[in-house]
């Protein structure tokens, strides 16, 4: 049996569609996959049973030769020498991320395996004050060098990419939007208003995803107090439960209870289909992003978002309108397809969701031609799957 390793760093691997794609693709073909990583938020029902997983190896940044710490070391590459290569020869690690493709060179220097680079996030040297930061990039640009093949979004982004790690001038490069594949949304009896307590009258406007500072999200929830047209309604969803002493639940929470129109929906959708299905009763999508230089992601990555933007190509894909900020891509692909509108400040949220009601209706059918000519992921996987088999030829 073909048998691949995937390495991931994240807890959140299948809220990425790009990978969850990845990974049926690479069942349907017939792959036996293991999954290195942490224990997941949540997997796909029709996945988590096909799965073989493993715990993540040596991912500190850096070795103290310790002899604790050096037979430690030897008994974990033991391991992964068995399974990799005498249980499963492997011959394709996938790895996700600056510390997966660390991780990942690491693993290569005692097991010679063929390694791509699915890179969704970019660290970028000159925005670090933190020494722990700074190592992980040099190791990062270290381990570029023996990367085959590097999965990225766009070409704007592949270019970042180039510019911050130096990959050999035989590394290949493929561009895949993250994206979820084609879905169609059947009408079924599912009612968001009764679920959610929401008055029917309203427009619902949704934020779904990450509740980190660069989201806008502080800025959204403050347009509540003032500014918020009551013709809408504001439902937030998270995948990641929030501690109760949360300080944005804290917020959320004085919102309800002063009777503003806001909705928390703090669930982790395991099918995806429902987690659609759920987001199609919605009018109106967030993504917005603001660079800052406290999270650890938020500078360039951030501000050159592209077409990594996992929730706006699901909103494309379903047909909502969406509010994005007004990066380099989301300009040109909202001038070409009227989407919806771009923002460089929160508080333009209200007059956006004006404009975009006054042309409704065309502006969902553009939603759904900007996803199908831009941003279906399909034949990008499709390749990537078809690369990778040609090892197994």
């Amino acid at each position: 049996m073909k048998s691949i390793a995937i390495l991931t760093p994240k807890i959140d691997t299948f809220s990425n569609p790009t990978l969850t794609l990845l990974i049926e693709k690479l069942l349907e073909s017939g792959f036996k996959i293991l999954f290195f990583g942490y224990e997941q938020i949540f997997i796909p029902d029709d996945i988590k049973d096909k799965l073989n997983f493993y715990h993540l190896p040596f991912h500190f940044y850096k070795f103290y030769k310790r002899p604790y710490d050096v037979v430690k070391l030897v008994k974990q590459y033991y391991k992964l020498y068995r399974i990799l290569k005498v249980e499963n020869n492997v011959k394709t690690l996938i790895c996700v991320d600056p510390m997966g493709l660390v991780i990942a060179g690491r693993i290569r220097r005692l097991v010679n395996l063929r390694v791509i680079y699915t890179s969704f996030e970019i660290f970028f040297e000159d925005e670090f004050f933190i020494e722990s930061k700074k190592v992980l990039k040099k190791l990062e640009i270290k381990y570029s060098k023996i990367v085959e093949l590097v999965v990225i979004q766009d070409k704007d982004r592949e270019k970042l990419l180039k510019d911050a790690n130096k990959f050999k001038g035989k590394t290949k490069f493929l561009n895949i939007p993250v994206s979820p594949k084609p879905l169609t949304i059947l009408p079924d009896n599912y009612d968001i208003y009764l679920d959610l307590k929401i008055p029917k009258d309203k427009k619902i406007v949704v934020y779904s995803g990450t509740l980190q500072e660069w989201s806008g999200i502080n800025g959204i929830l403050n347009l509540l107090q003032n500014g918020w047209n009551p013709a809408f309604w504001l439902l937030v969803h998270s995948h990641c439960a929030l501690d109760i002493n949360d300080v944005l639940l804290e917020k959320i929470n004085l919102l309800k209870m002063q009777n503003r129109n806001i909705t928390f929906h703090n669930k982790a959708f395991n099918d995806f289909n429902d987690y659609a299905k759920f987001l199609s009763n919605c009018h109106v999508g967030i993504a917005t992003y603001f660079p800052n230089t406290v999270d650890i992601f938020a500078g360039k990555n951030i501000e050159e978002i592209g077409l990594s933007s996992g929730k706006f190509a699901t909103y494309m894909m379903l047909g909502i309108p969406t509010i994005t900020t007004a990066n380099s891509i989301f300009k040109k692909l909202n001038s070409r397809y009227k989407f919806g509108e771009t923002i460089k400040l929160i508080e333009e949220i209200p007059l956006a969701l004006s404009k975009i009601f006054d042309n409704y209706n065309k502006r969902t059918i553009a939603c759904k031609d900007l996803y199908e000519n831009e941003l279906n992921p399909v034949s990008g996987i499709d390749n990537l799957v078809h690369y990778i088999e040609e090892t197994y030829a």
